[in-house]
């Protein structure tokens, strides 16, 4: 088994419970803001809500859109589908005390702070991340996981996202490591496991919904279920 030196770990879904914190920030401002004027319940909103915002963020990832237009979109899309009135100011709303909640969740992907003790005596420790600049390194103060990384990599600073080459690329440079010894974690295929193939770093793909990939495409270097797997490869 090769010897890695670096590791390179997404944040969102694979060690901060990002779909979990933010549901229940989306929870506070739904009722806040008094939402079910539009929409029959919560969960109404946030099924129109998040299959939008999956297809935005696919879209951002590949360069396609901008930051405030991923924003502007996803808020405001619920409301037009429902025929609110001015759905961009009251969306920029829903973004701004979204925006307040965010930052504050705690919870973690389940074993991610066991596995992180684990891994931080042995390794070089980097997040890399497409999330917003200033979101990411307060939600892992928040979570308590920011001392356990050498530092942060994140897209919007270097302006180009996972899986471009050249964000991996620029990491490497940034750990001053090389693919051979490094090694990405993430959870999204696409982004952090594609993205990592086309530089020639090994992969762990965190498979926790246990989805089956496509026999057609290059396969992980590994594929986990649950993040104390890592203890079997590292």
């Amino acid at each position: 088994m090769k010897h890695y030196k670096t590791l390179f770990i997404d944040l969102d879904n694979t060690l901060y419970d990002f779909s979990g914190n933010s549901r229940e920030a989306y929870i506070a401002v739904y009722n806040l803001l008094d939402y079910d004027r539009w929409f029959r319940s919560f969960e109404h909103y946030y099924e129109i809500y998040e299959e939008y915002n999956l297809r935005l963020w696919a879209l951002y990832a590949e360069g396609k859109i901008t930051k405030e237009h991923l924003n502007a979109e996803r808020y405001s899309h619920p409301l037009r589908v429902v025929g609110a009135p001015d759905p961009e100011a009251i969306g920029a709303q829903f973004w701004d005390e979204a925006m307040k909640r965010l930052p504050l969740g705690s919870r973690l992907m389940p074993h991610a702070k066991e596995i992180l003790t684990y891994l931080r005596p042995k390794y070089k420790m980097y997040i890399l991340s497409n999330g917003f600049t200033e979101l990411q390194s307060r939600k892992m103060q928040s979570a308590g996981i920011a001392h356990y990384f050498d530092g942060m990599i994140l897209s919007e600073d270097i302006g180009v996202n996972k899986p471009n080459p050249a964000i991996f690329t620029h990491a490497l440079q940034v750990a001053e490591s090389t693919a051979e010894e490094s090694l990405m974690i993430g959870d999204n295929y696409e982004v952090d496991i594609e993205g990592a193939q086309r530089v020639g770093i090994d992969q762990v793909f965190y498979n926790i919904s246990k989805k089956d990939l496509n026999p057609e495409h290059p396969q992980p270097t590994f594929t986990i279920t649950s993040l104390l797997e890592l203890k079997e490869i590292l």
